[in-house]
């Protein structure tokens, strides 16, 4: 399989990581790249080799281009992508897909029509622990899983300016559910399969931006478990899952550099070893590997969807104090 020539579009923040990633890319190379600030450009030619283009548009018309990689702010994705598809570039789209079910929907419909692949970015469910517990799921192990419970915060909220995105509620609704929660959502589904209704509180009580920072998810899921997601922009790094079945339950942490997961079964405990794998370099090359061949992303258009849909239920209820079914807000 031949190599996948890529344009990386924000390559500020995130998008230098994944920029960085691609290096060990075996199927997808970064050959060019744009950004509305000319700082990142200049800080990026230290990561990659690449070809800085002035403007979108001119990088969209050059032929050697396979696809964009894109990791932008959320509510400029439908834009972006609609431009790519209409020059028929494949999408690989940093998450969440976009801030609302309509832009959502209408990117989904803008690359199936140009016949492109859509790839959005949820790293999360492809680490090495989240993988391993999958693993343990499906051997059945745990029994009956009943109840899942995740937690994801960082104090990135207390250090937001004006001049940041990531200030403004209609540009960053919710906060830290939108940005950070969305990861959750998505693993969840991984392991659980859809969730069916959501209720959730939020509120504001640390950073000096205008979003929520704060907030609880609580679910049902439509085989009858619920969950638990808790998240916050203020306060110290966390990532971990816990999983409880009828028979036993496992936990992990990302946080940790022990990548282990622990296995409870009554009171014996067992640390399973996690293989090291590069999650960023696995999904960069899925990306490449689906536009090449045709093949189907693991998270595409409709998983976007359904994790955006999560968290845009749990802002509704929020805001309307009553249990919000999904099914509602896809409505």
């Amino acid at each position: 399989m031949r190599e996948f020539r890529a344009l990386m579009v924000g390559v500020g923040g995130f998008g230098a990581e994944l920029a960085a990633a691609s290096r060990s890319c075996k199927y997808l190379r970064v050959v060019g790249a744009c950004d509305s600030q000319n700082q990142a450009m200049a800080e990026f030619t230290r990561i990659c080799d690449a070809r800085l283009y002035p403007s979108y548009e001119a990088a969209l018309r050059e032929r050697h281009i396979d696809g964009v990689v894109i990791a932008t702010p959320n509510d400029t994705h439908r834009e972006l992508i609609q431009k790519a598809a209409s020059a028929g570039k494949h999408v690989f789209v940093e998450k969440p897909i976009a801030n609302t079910v309509a832009d959502a929907r209408a990117i989904i419909k803008a690359t199936a029509d140009a016949g492109v692949t859509l790839f959005v970015g949820h790293v999360a469910r492809r680490t090495p622990p989240a993988r391993m517990a999958k693993k343990i799921l499906e051997g059945g192990e745990l029994g009956k899983v009943v109840l899942i419970e995740g937690h994801i915060a960082h104090r990135g909220g207390m250090s937001l300016t004006p001049q940041t995105w990531r200030w403004y509620r209609d540009r960053c609704p919710g906060g830290p559910l939108i940005q950070l929660a969305v990861h959750t959502v998505d693993t969840f589904h991984y392991f659980m399969g859809p969730a069916k209704s959501v209720c959730a509180k939020v509120a504001r009580l640390a950073t000096p931006a205008e979003i929520e920072d704060t907030g609880v998810i609580a679910l049902e899921y439509e085989s009858g478990a619920l969950g638990c997601i808790c998240t916050a922009y203020t306060v110290p790094s966390s990532k971990f899952t816990y999983i409880h079945g009828t028979e036993a339950a496992i936990f992990f942490d990302r946080e940790s550099e022990d990548l282990k997961i622990s296995f409870k079964t009554g009171k014996t405990e067992t640390r399973v070893p996690v293989v090291t794998t590069n999650a960023l370099v696995e999904e960069l090359d899925e990306f490449a590997k689906c536009s090449l061949t045709g093949a189907k992303p693991e998270t595409g258009g409709p998983e976007g969807l359904q994790a955006l849909a999560v968290i845009l239920a749990a802002l509704k209820s929020a805001q309307e104090g009553r249990t919000v079914a999904v099914s509602e807000v896809l409505a």
